[in-house]
């Protein structure tokens, strides 16, 4: 079964993995159950699981609600069992496990039909929050609330309350690991150009968060959200996620524990005002870190426009376009001042290659020579092809004596390899002409001089090397 996001990168789904997963379910609500609760009342401020949940069906699709089920059953069962009513208490503890495992079956399904490559770009960040949070977690807090009045584990008139609490703290969860798992999906996720980018807020960030803890400095806490803004355009997504993701649950973990700027006379405004600030804080970073992933991916896409224009794309070498300018360039007395040739290679016999065997093996001619001369130039060779079976090749700061050896390997090169063409083995020749600049002759004009010498090696009887030669015209 495909995944939302297994179109354009292939998820691993073995059984071991999901195992691990379901594992890490439930070891990240029994985490917010024991850290991130404010008690006496043992509200828990976030929940993990949610999109744990979400990640677990986007890459192992309905296989995983099974375990999502069984984790959420083992990790409520202990909070709703009543000793006068065990029949009760695991009837009202299904429930909620019903329900925690349709809750991102929606989410799923609503990004499926609606945001089906995921969040991808800061456009995509409102969608994805209404369709993998605000619709799927209103009804689903909405059920858990009312399941937990029938059960008479809380009075009727807590049901908005405890709603609320449900709401914001799955809304959270999701936000958090799914910023995480998006970063990491990406190619490149764990590239780290420079160390000072990871170990800086790696050290600096969780001193920052406990300095403001221990010398009661809540504003630091505000602080945090512009650094993790600048850490954005330093760090790929996936660093930045964790770092942002870590923060916002120090922050939460603080509030639990009843330190921080947030703490209000009641755990209702405590849990409000930490809420907004938290929930806000990990959407605008996960907004900016779309935002600039998108940057990153128009940059690229500009790039290869720009390469595609520039290189034939069955060849890999550089195109008429491209190789024209350069040449002009390399051959201008003005510009460059080092020894010079322009060489011109063609294919012999080139339209009877395709004409019996098809273009598949004429391509494949193509791409053998391509290689060849790419592999026998040097770096500060210009090779390109200007069309059909026609190529050309600048050879930079290279003595006379040096040219023909070197284009000599590629013509024996070609001269001595066996190509399968159907259910034969053909060998394919190339004819080459070549001119010196210190003939007088620049850009274009070397570059005719060549093609002359290119003919006539062609009425010698091809797949041989001509100069051209300006006292004699050509030898």
């Amino acid at each position: 079964m495909k995944t939302l996001l297994s179109r354009y990168l292939p998820a691993k789904e073995g059984l071991l993995s999901l195992i691990l997963a379901a594992v890490l379910y439930y070891s990240a609500g029994f985490m917010g159950q024991t850290l991130f609760s404010l008690q006496p009342s043992n509200i828990t401020l976030i929940w993990l699981p949610s999109g744990i949940a979400l990640i677990m069906l986007l890459i192992w699709g309905f296989r995983a609600l099974g375990l999502i089920f069984i984790g959420s059953f083992l990790l409520n069962i202990k909070g709703m069992l009543l000793q006068n009513s065990v029949a009760l208490s695991v009837l009202h503890t299904s429930v909620a496990a019903l329900v925690d495992a349709l809750a991102p079956t929606l989410s799923l399904l609503l990004l499926h039909r609606f945001l089906p490559y995921g969040a991808r770009n800061a456009n995509d960040l409102l969608k994805f929050v209404v369709l993998a949070g605000i619709v799927p977690i209103l009804c689903s807090s909405g059920l858990l609330s009312w399941n937990l009045v029938q059960g008479h584990y809380i009075a009727p008139s807590a049901f908005w309350d405890m709603g609320q609490m449900f709401f914001f703290a799955d809304i959270l969860g999701i936000v958090l690991v799914y910023q995480i798992y998006a970063g990491w999906i990406e190619v490149h996720s764990l590239k780290i150009e420079r160390k000072r980018h990871i170990l800086l807020p790696l050290i600096g960030l969780p001193l920052f968060c406990i300095v403001g803890v221990l010398f009661d400095l809540g504003w630091l806490f505000y602080v945090v959200p512009p650094l993790l803004v600048v850490l954005a355009f330093e760090v790929t997504r996936f660093y930045l996620a964790i770092f942002s993701s870590l923060s916002m649950l120090f922050m939460i973990l603080a509030t639990a524990q009843g330190v921080g700027p947030f703490i209000n006379q009641t755990q209702v405004q405590t849990n409000a005002e930490m809420m907004a600030f938290v929930l806000s804080s990990a959407l605008t970073i996960f907004g900016v870190s779309l935002q600039r992933a998108q940057l990153r991916r128009s940059e690229k896409d500009k790039q290869t426009a720009e390469k595609e224009a520039q290189y034939d794309p069955l060849s890999g070498l550089m195109n008429r376009r491209a190789f024209m300018p350069q040449l002009a360039q390399l051959t201008t007395e003005n510009a460059y001042q080092g020894r010079c040739s322009v060489a011109m290679l063609d294919l012999d016999n080139f339209k009877a290659i395709n004409d019996t065997y098809g273009h598949r093996v004429g391509d494949r001619v193509i791409q053998l020579l391509a290689q060849i001369i790419h592999n026998h130039c040097r770096s500060q060779d210009i090779a390109a092809r200007l069309g059909g079976e026609e190529f050309a090749l600048v050879l930079k700061d290279i003595d006379e004596a040096q040219v023909f050896p070197l284009l000599e390997r590629i013509r024996s090169k070609l001269a001595n390899m066996s190509i399968a063409a159907e259910d034969r083995t053909i060998y394919c020749t190339v004819s080459i002409g070549w001119a010196e600049r210190s003939i007088g002759a620049e850009g274009e004009a070397l570059l005719h001089l060549a093609d002359k010498a290119l003919y006539q090696a062609k009425a010698k009887g091809k797949n041989c090397i001509v100069k051209f030669e300006a006292a004699t015209g050509l030898v």
